[in-house]
């Protein structure tokens, strides 16, 4: 009898064990997708989610607008409409995928709400799918939704469906790795501007590495008709730079958009995005419990301010007479610790552009060529520079919930921000009078800002990165959680092809100097908006 009752008492807890296990992967489950609802409930009923799509929308009819209105000079309607909606497809998923899948779990890290989750039951994996399943549905989606629009293309002529298909893998790949890799830098990272910035720099090295593979082919393959390289001694080197300069999207656009495409929509591209989104992923999901050990962390930081003087780290010192410019300079912009570091990047990227000018093959010393592609790159560092200040100094008080204090204080709204404003673009200036300097001291400096200002759009565009983008970055601070500033980034893009679009299609015979006179005005209005903007939504989150 006993080992009758010995072998059903056995049984039964082998039955109870698997119940609880069943139990427990159900609830595993049943936390993901509770997660993944509730993420995609909050988006689908959000304004944000819907502003974006009628920005996308708008965007698209813009670009159709253009390609129907010169069609009679360039041609084939078709092609370039397709090349506006590819283009603004890729530029919007970047900074949609800075703003939106950086703050993944960093998010949850600032709010204290990561350690909740934990211990309610939730595994790593369920958190990881759940709070990245509905952003990434919700972005496949805006991919999904244009494909009827990417088909008219084809019937205005100049593209072909295999075009289309093409294009629309190539999207829905970089999403994935978009994804994955914001998933990534938000596992690893404690706030989600650190998360931001790791983001950056693996764009950056994203589209860098594949670039200079191609050109180190094009140098590859020079050699071997020259003879200097055998074919067969260096056929694993070519293949290598091969596929490294294909893993681009960027690069892969232009090859669909060449004419005369007929590849598959399978390519390099889409099979290394998808590993390397898939890739960070795994591997977000193997680091989660080292990386969220201490969920709790603060979402300011002192940068290279310390409390005591230290190697590389600058004591804040007292108080100036203005404590609003003082507290803004130190523990905004960086302080002087910043400033360096500042100092060091415009140097390095100018010894970066010059250094590869030379390596091409030109003359050594500044060239037109390499002026103008540095005040390029100079002018957008700066205006990204100053519109992450200027938001943060807005942000942070938001998030500590202490502009209430400050209005109470005897100093008028007016004064306290634009002190902020003055205290944050302090720690900005070596980027503007750097560029200044190279502007000034150089002769096709000078010739290429002043005659693109009088005759051609590129120099107003490059005074629309300085003006509008710090408005745009500051407004939108004050409403949305993240991504402030690749919202301000989009804007300013936006507000430039709107304004001169609309002024170059309504008034076809008017000047270069006419136009660029009325779209300054236009755009003095527009940040006259945003500073009013500002000034009432402090005025009413100090009144709550």
């Amino acid at each position: 009898m006993r080992p009758v009752i010995s072998a059903f008492c056995c049984e039964s807890n082998h039955w109870v064990r698997n119940d609880e296990q069943h139990q427990q992967g159900y609830g595993m489950l049943n936390g993901a997708f509770a997660l993944l609802e509730r993420s995609l409930r909050i988006d689908s009923r959000a304004w944000s989610t819907h502003l974006t799509r009628l920005g996308l929308i708008a965007a698209i009819y813009f670009a159709l607008c253009i390609a129907l209105a010169t069609q009679n000079i360039f041609g084939a309607p078709g092609l370039r409409f397709f090349q506006g909606i590819a283009y603004l497809d890729v530029t919007f998923m970047t900074l949609l995928g800075l703003g939106f899948f950086s703050t993944t779990i960093t998010e949850e890290k600032e709010e204290d709400t990561l350690g909740l989750m934990l211990m309610a039951g939730i595994s790593p994996l369920g958190i990881l799918a759940g709070k990245t399943g509905g952003r990434l549905w919700e972005a496949l989606l805006m991919v999904a939704v244009q494909y009827p629009f990417m088909l008219l293309a084809v019937t205005m002529g100049g593209v072909s469906a295999g075009q289309i298909r093409a294009a629309t893998v190539a999207l829905l790949a970089y999403m994935v790795f978009l994804a994955g890799f914001g998933l990534f830098c938000s596992t690893i990272a404690p706030r989600s501007r650190n998360a931001a910035g790791l983001m950056v720099v693996g764009l950056v090295a994203y589209v860098a590495l594949p670039s200079i593979a191609r050109g180190l082919l094009w140098f590859h393959a020079q050699n071997v008709l020259r003879g200097v390289q055998s074919l067969n001694e260096s056929d694993l080197w070519g293949r290598l730079l091969q596929g490294t300069s294909e893993a681009c999207v960027y690069l892969r656009m232009g090859s669909i958009l060449e004419t005369g495409f007929g590849q598959s929509p399978w390519s390099v591209q889409v099979i290394s995005n998808s590993a390397m989104g898939l890739s960070c992923a795994a591997l977000s999901w193997l680091l989660f419990g080292l990386a969220t050990r201490n969920p709790s962390a603060e979402s300011s930081s002192r940068g290279l301010v310390a409390r005591q003087r230290a190697f590389f780290r600058f004591n804040a010192g007292r108080s100036w007479t203005n404590p609003f410019v003082w507290k803004d300079f130190y523990f905004v912009s960086g302080g002087i610790g910043m400033m360096f570091v500042r100092v060091m990047y415009y140097v390095g990227l100018g010894v970066v552009v010059f250094g590869f000018h030379y390596l091409w093959g030109y003359a050594p010393g500044p060239s037109g060529d390499s002026v103008e592609f540095y005040l390029i790159l100079t002018s957008l560092s700066v205006a990204i520079d100053a519109a992450i200040v200027l938001a943060r100094s807005m942000h942070d008080e938001l998030r500590g919930q202490t502009i209430s204090s400050l209005l109470m204080l005897p100093r008028s709204s007016i004064a306290i921000v634009y002190a902020k404003f003055a205290g944050a673009l302090l720690g900005w200036l070596p980027g503007p009078v750097i560029e200044l300097i190279v502007t000034l001291a150089t002769e096709h400096g000078r010739f290429d800002f002043f005659a693109n200002i009088k005759n051609e759009h590129g120099g107003w565009a490059l005074i629309m990165l300085f003006v509008l983008i710090p408005h745009f970055a500051i407004f939108t601070a004050l409403y949305v959680r993240w991504a402030a500033v690749p919202l301000a980034i989009g804007l300013t893009f936006g507000v430039y092809f709107a304004i001169l679009g609309f002024l170059g299609l309504s008034v076809p015979a008017i000047s270069n100097e006419v136009l660029l006179g009325i779209a300054t005005f236009l755009m003095v209005c527009v940040c006259g908006v945003c500073h009013i903007g500002v000034l009432l939504r402090v005025q009413a989150l100090g009144a709550k």
